[in-house]
């Protein structure tokens, strides 16, 4: 098949035993990825070389965040502190000099405070938000508001403290999706029926509100979900339904498409503006179905050939599951909800907003995976099936016949269009475009 040329595997990075990929970064010639148990390594592509940064950290991978400007990487262990690597300072085998940024004052602050919080990393600062509790009894209650806390980085590598802030509206139902410096972005489970998209300001004022829209019973269960402009997002739902949407009062619909896969399973937004599309992967609509059904076939003879049945993907039957249940959702609540004053609060968000994002969603290109192991590229209203990681040779037979997906991971996908990194439930793969 055409990705047999086009694509080869050049790099597989295992994992040990229980100890899943849980952050993947793609810089320049590196890939930096962790793992739950909070090992973080580091692989120079050109030099084919692995650098274990860390054996074992307190807590797992949780954010990597690449500067440019600096060369260094921020690695965010847990919520509990921030380290960063500077790559000019790698020499052979050498691990990379690096500064640690300590979160939290004090060893039982964070003890005291970290049950309840996760960071996200970004060029100029880090967000740490905590749902705060209150004990009844033997009973720990969530509060229905959450504290936030931002830090800046200054030049010389430390950062200004800010103080706590509260009245961000997020609860233990809250699935942090992304945050790209100003916005926050989040969905919020408010029953088995309801749930709404978020977006806030980072830092929230105090004269105004998040942005929030109920979902109606055309949007199910959101699994993927990533801001890719001022005031436009990506998401993923009801399985491999894919949409580009506007963050207005309607929740625009400006693009949208079907995925080839049956489960979309991780993304990725890349800048791609003079991109040519017929150098990619296979456009032959007919020839991509054949290609899925031959895969689907291959699994259901290898079942047969072992007895058993092939392990089922916990993510797929959770999401039906939620799909389900959204499709009972009451229209009359998005027009209560989206009321008089949704007017004003979008006013006063997007006069907040002042960088200089095009505002043109043809500038992206949206990379998916699904769990038959698809890679997909979507671009100018265009979706093309770039490859198959059953189709790629150098991948071991003996994965192929595990499955890639099958442990119910989160899964991750990084790319800059020469470069795929793809983890599984084997470790990862880095596949080498040859166009």
């Amino acid at each position: 098949m055409s990705e047999k040329t086009k694509y080869n595997l050049i790099k597989y990075l295992d994992i040990r035993f229980a100890d899943p990929i849980s952050c993947l970064k793609l810089i320049p010639n590196y890939l930096v990825y962790g793992t739950l148990m909070g090992r973080l390594n580091l692989y120079d592509i050109k030099e084919d070389k692995k650098i274990q940064l860390s054996e074992l950290n307190p807590e797992n991978i949780s954010d990597i965040y690449y500067n440019e400007k600096e060369k260094a990487f921020y690695v965010g262990i847990g919520d509990e502190e921030i380290k960063v690597f500077y790559l000019d300072t790698l020499s052979g085998d050498t691990i990379p000099q690096n500064q640690s940024i300590n979160i939290y004052e004090t060893d039982y602050d964070h003890t005291k405070n970290c049950e309840n919080a996760f960071i996200f990393i970004t060029e100029k600062c880090f967000l740490r938000i905590q749902l705060p509790q209150i004990e009844e009894g033997n009973l720990k209650i969530i509060l229905m508001e959450s504290n936030y806390e931002i830090k800046y980085f200054n030049d010389d590598e430390t950062y200004d403290s800010s103080e706590i802030k509260s009245g961000l509206p997020t609860t233990n139902y809250t699935v942090p999706f992304d945050f790209n410096g100003k916005q926050f972005l989040w969905v919020e489970f408010l029953s088995t029926t309801q749930r709404n998209i978020c977006v806030s300001n980072i830092p929230l004022l105090k004269t105004e509100k998040p942005y929030k829209y109920l979902l109606d019973n055309n949007i199910g269960h959101i699994s993927q979900a990533k801001l890719i402009s001022n005031d436009k997002v990506f998401i993923v739902h009801t399985l491999n339904k894919c949409e580009i949407r506007q963050l207005d009062k309607d929740f625009t619909l400006l693009d949208k498409f079907e995925h080839i896969g049956e489960e979309v399973l991780a993304i990725d937004v890349v800048i791609c503006n003079n991109i040519n599309e017929n150098n990619f992967g296979n456009n032959n609509t007919e020839e991509i179905n054949k290609e899925i059904m031959f895969i689907k076939d291959y699994k259901k003879d290898m079942s047969k050939k072992k007895k058993i049945l092939e392990p089922l993907n916990i993510n797929t039957n959770t999401r039906r599951m939620l799909e389900t249940s959204d499709i009972q959702q009451n229209n009359k609540n998005q027009k209560e909800l989206n009321g008089n004053d949704f007017n004003e609060n979008l006013t006063i968000k997007q006069n907040r907003i002042s960088d200089n994002t095009e505002d043109n969603i043809n500038k992206f290109c949206f990379a998916t995976l699904d769990i038959d192991g698809n890679v997909n590229l979507y671009k100018n209203k265009k979706e093309i099936n770039l490859f198959n990681l059953f189709n790629i040779e150098d991948i071991p037979q003996d994965h192929k016949d595990k499955n890639f997906f099958g442990m119910g991971y989160a899964y991750y996908m990084k790319t800059d269009l020469n470069y795929f990194c793809v983890s599984s439930d084997h470790g990862c793969y880095i596949i080498k475009s040859n166009n």
